[in-house]
C-alpha cells in the first residue's frame, strides 16, 4: 500500500510515466477517465447534483481541508458564483519541496489535471475557469458560475459564504487519494497489463522512496520494518500491521489495508490490479535494496496479506 499521504508524488510519477511510455494524448486520456463525472471516480459531480454550485463548496471544504492547503473559498448562491483562491496548492508545493529535498521532478504540466474538474461543472450546466497563472509557485484561482443566474461580477455581499484556512490550521490526511490510486491502477493494467503496473510501480519507488533504500541498504530488515510501521502509522492503522522475526527474516501480517477499507466503504470497486501497490512496492524495496522477498499471501476483499524480507543473502554477500 502507498499512503494517501504519499500520493502527490506516486500522481505525478503516474502521469510522468504514461508520457514516457505512452505519449501526452494519453496523459489527457487518463485525466479524462479519472475525471468522468459519473458518479463513480472524483466524487465533484455527486455534491453539484445534489446541491446545485453549493456542491462545489462542499466538496471543496472537505477535500481542501484534509489536504492542508493555504486558500480562501467563496460561494454566492444567489449571485450565481463560487471561487477559489489557492494561495499555497498542497500537491504542488509537495512536489516543489520534494524536487528541492530528493531531486524529485514533478511532471511539467501536473496543474493541468485540474481543470477536468470541468467536467462535473459543464455536465450540470454551470460554467468553469481556471487561472494557471501562478502555478510554478504553487498557487492557482478557479471560478464555477450558474450562467442563469450570475452577471459577470465577483461581488462579495452578505449572501457571500467565505472560508480561509492556513496549512497549519489542518492535518494532511485525505484518504479519498486511495480512490484515485486504484483508478490510476486499474487505468495501467486495463490499458496496457501487468508490465505497465509493476514499471510505474517500481519508477516510483526508485525516484520516491531512496531515504528508505539507503536505510535498508545500510541496516536491513530492521529499517524495512520502520518503513511500514511509518505507513500505516500515517493511515491511522497501526493496529493492520503486526511482524515476527526468526534469524535474518521478517514476516510481515497486515490484517487489512486501510486503503481497500476507505475503498469498501466509500461504495468504490476495488481493481484486481490494486494488490500490486502493495506486492510491486515491497518487491522493489527489496530488490534494490539487495534483500530477498515473497508474497506469502493476499486477501482481494480486505486487502489482508502477509509478506517476508530476508537479508541472508545480503550479510552473506557483505
Amino acid at each position: 500500500m502507498i499512503s494517501c499521504t504519499e500520493f502527490i508524488p506516486a500522481y505525478s510519477e503516474l502521469f510522468s510515466y504514461i508520457d514516457d511510455n505512452f505519449g501526452k494524448a494519453e496523459v489527457e486520456r487518463f485525466w479524462d477517465y479519472l475525471f468522468t463525472p459519473d458518479g463513480n471516480g472524483i466524487p465533484l459531480i455527486n455534491h453539484i447534483e445534489k446541491e446545485g454550485i453549493k456542491g462545489c463548496y462542499t466538496y471543496w471544504a472537505g477535500s481542501l481541508n484534509e489536504e492542508a492547503a493555504d486558500f480562501a473559498m467563496y460561494l454566492n448562491e444567489k449571485a450565481g458564483w463560487f471561487m477559489i483562491d489557492m494561495r499555497y496548492c498542497p500537491s504542488k508545493g509537495r512536489l516543489l519541496k520534494l524536487k528541492d529535498e530528493i531531486g524529485l521532478t514533478p511532471y511539467p504540466d501536473y496543474c493541468m489535471h485540474c481543470d477536468h474538474y470541468r467536467a462535473a461543472a459543464e455536465k450540470c450546466g454551470l460554467e468553469y475557469q481556471y487561472d494557471f497563472i501562478g502555478t510554478d509557485h504553487a498557487s492557482c484561482r478557479l471560478a464555477i458560475t450558474d450562467p442563469k443566474r450570475f452577471d459577470g461580477r465577483f461581488i462579495p455581499d452578505e449572501n457571500t459564504v467565505v472560508m480561509e484556512r492556513k496549512a497549519e490550521n489542518n492535518e494532511y490526511f485525505h484518504p479519498d487519494f486511495h480512490s484515485s490510486m486504484n483508478m490510476g491502477i486499474h487505468y495501467l493494467g486495463e490499458h496496457f497489463g501487468i508490465k505497465a503496473v509493476e514499471g510505474y510501480l517500481s519508477r516510483y519507488v526508485k525516484n520516491v522512496y531512496r531515504s528508505y533504500i539507503e536505510d535498508i541498504s545500510s541496516s536491513g530488515i530492521s529499517a524495512v520494518e520502520e518503513m511500514i510501521k511509518a505507513t500505516y502509522e500515517k493511515e491511522k492503522a497501526p493496529e493492520a500491521v503486526s511482524f515476527s522475526r526468526r534469524e535474518k527474516t521478517l514476516t510481515v501480517d497486515i490484517a487489512f489495508c486501510p486503503a481497500v477499507r476507505h475503498l469498501r466503504n466509500t461504495g468504490r470497486q476495488v481493481s484486481p490490479w490494486f494488490r500490486y501497490t502493495t506486492e510491486t512496492v515491497m518487491k522493489t524495496v527489496a530488490e534494490i535494496s539487495g534483500i530477498s522477498f515473497g508474497m506469502l499471501r493476499y486477501d482481494e476483499d480486505t486487502g489482508a496479506a502477509g509478506f517476508e524480507f530476508s537479508d541472508k543473502e545480503r550479510s552473506e554477500a557483505v
